[in-house]
């Protein structure tokens, strides 16, 4: 609110509004209007008692307000030492439970039972989980094992691998756009167009290098994405919360979750339906791709 004679001066010098710095016109100005005449007081303010009356009620409410104020403190007070006594009671009950999660790893690291002795292994040396493997599982991997074996010692070195020279001439061919934070592991089908990766917001993809961009997104439900591979056409992943998970299509159609913690690693034999993982509780697990279910769990004394 400006006097008028100053503000179109104001204007007619400068163009725009003395407060906001915007552009200003007078056509713009808009005229207040107000009573030239002032309003008496009231006639009970108008002797001694009636001021005393007055400054003793104001004195009243002051002091009420003080009041409240502070019971609302006190109560303030009271829940706010109500809150750190359960904040503190569920840290106590966290760190015991860390404790106890900690010695049960350390006792199951260390356990080990006596071996049948078929293989002619230390009983101390590690602990076997269940049964051995199936008759057909052995005949596949023997099987395997003859087949990759008869040709090793015939095989020459490729005339057409890579030299260091090729490899240090390599370039940046296909860049894409960061897809998953926290990601550790890649790995390529058979076909060099499929990248299975994943991170650490419990999300897998398939990114496809001719297209550009992903054309699966597969749902790991909870854990971070730790290692992944291919069994034929099948993503398979590993996660931080000792889970191993086989999609077919985008959809989950098997998941184990026999580690106690994380899984370190994955790999497929040879034989292509085997799969083996390795985790922190010092354990490396079997499982059959063909019917989707483990075969059998062995503890070692060493770390992985």
């Amino acid at each position: 609110m400006f006097e008028r004679g100053l503000i179109e001066q104001y204007i007619s010098e400068n163009g725009s509004d003395p407060v906001t710095g915007e552009d200003l016109t007078v056509e713009d100005l808009v005229d207040l209007k107000q009573a030239r005449t002032v309003r008496p007081r009231p006639p009970t303010l108008t002797s001694i008692p009636a001021l005393l009356s007055t400054f003793q009620n104001e004195w009243d409410a002051i002091v009420l307000e003080s009041f409240q104020l502070k019971q609302q403190l006190a109560e303030t007070r009271q829940e706010l030492s109500t809150a750190l006594y359960y904040n503190d009671a569920a840290e106590k009950v966290i760190a015991r439970l860390q404790k106890e999660r900690d010695e049960a790893r350390d006792a199951l690291a260390n356990v080990s039972i006596t071996s049948n002795g078929t293989n002619g292994a230390s009983a101390d040396s590690m602990q076997v989980d269940g049964q051995g493997l199936p008759e057909h599982i052995v005949a596949k991997i023997d099987e395997t094992q003859k087949q990759l074996s008869s040709t090793r010692r015939k095989r020459a070195v490729p005339e057409d691998w890579a030299s260091p020279e090729v490899l240090q001439n390599f370039d940046v061919r296909h860049t894409s756009e960061p897809l998953y934070k926290g990601s550790r592991s890649l790995a390529v089908d058979t076909t060099g167009d499929l990248v299975l990766l994943g991170g650490s917001d419990s999300v897998a993809g398939v990114y496809s290098i001719s297209q550009g961009q992903l054309v699966q997104t597969l749902e790991c439900d909870g854990g971070a994405v730790v290692d992944g591979l291919w069994y034929g056409d099948k993503p398979v992943v590993a996660l931080s919360t000792g889970a191993v998970k086989v999609f077919d299509n985008g959809k989950q159609i098997a998941s184990f979750d026999q580690h106690a913690g994380t899984v370190a690693a994955l790999a497929l034999h040879p034989c292509g339906d085997v799969l083996a993982s390795v985790g922190t509780d010092k354990s490396y697990i079997l499982y059959d791709l063909v019917d989707l279910k483990p075969i059998t769990q062995i503890f070692s004394s060493s770390g992985t």
